[in-house]
């Protein structure tokens, strides 16, 4: 004789998986550092002229976004300002890295894709994680990003902000906006002019 009373389904517990919370910028800082060394670039400058290295040199980290914005409306990032600034560390000897957040490689706000992704197949740009860990909704700040690996390394930065709003957060990081920034300008000619006195933060001394 058949029972029709059917089985219980068997009911497991639900237990919420733990999340570990980290912010993605100290996740993987790491991983960008790796990045850099094994994107090294021969120096070659974006024209192609071969440049010999000079140890004396700093590593130049150029925030990309702050050095080739050009307009407020689309596009708004010039690739001609990045390729040249690129160019003009380059020719005097820097190992260089333009430094900016990896969605942008993919982006409409910038004039020339296609440049620009030839420039980040040369190895001349260091995406950083943006809108991909660990979930499409988090995004890691590249200012943060570019403190934290001029600190480690002693790099020069060229940019106009003087990141202020993440200076305060590492002793390392707010001497770096303070003492290793290079600010620069446009000339009427369209090239990348930095401060006269800026050999002494450019160079080893």
């Amino acid at each position: 004789m058949v029972s029709n009373l059917q089985e219980a389904p068997n009911r497991t517990k639900y237990t919420k998986p733990q999340i570990h919370r980290k912010r993605p910028e100290k996740s993987n800082v790491g991983i960008i550092r790796k990045t850099i060394r094994k994107r090294r670039p021969v120096l070659r400058s974006p024209s192609g002229i071969n440049q010999a290295s000079r140890p004396e040199r700093r590593t130049v980290l150029l925030d990309a976004c702050n050095i080739s914005y050009h307009q407020r409306n689309l596009t708004r990032f010039s690739v001609e300002r990045l390729a040249k600034a690129l160019q003009h560390f380059v020719e005097r000897g820097h190992e260089v890295y333009a430094i900016l957040p990896r969605f942008h490689l993919y982006a409409s706000q910038w004039d020339d894709l296609n440049r620009l992704q030839r420039l980040y197949r040369k190895n001349y740009i260091v995406p950083t994680p943006c809108k991909e860990y660990p979930c499409p909704k988090s995004q890691v700040y590249d200012d943060r990003i570019l403190m934290a690996i001029a600190a480690q390394y002693q790099c020069a930065v060229v940019s106009n902000d003087r990141f202020r709003d993440v200076a305060s957060e590492h002793d390392d990081w707010l001497y770096v906006a303070q003492n290793r920034r290079v600010p620069f300008e446009w000339d009427a000619y369209g090239r990348l002019a930095i401060p006269p006195n800026s050999s002494s933060v450019l160079d080893f001394v």
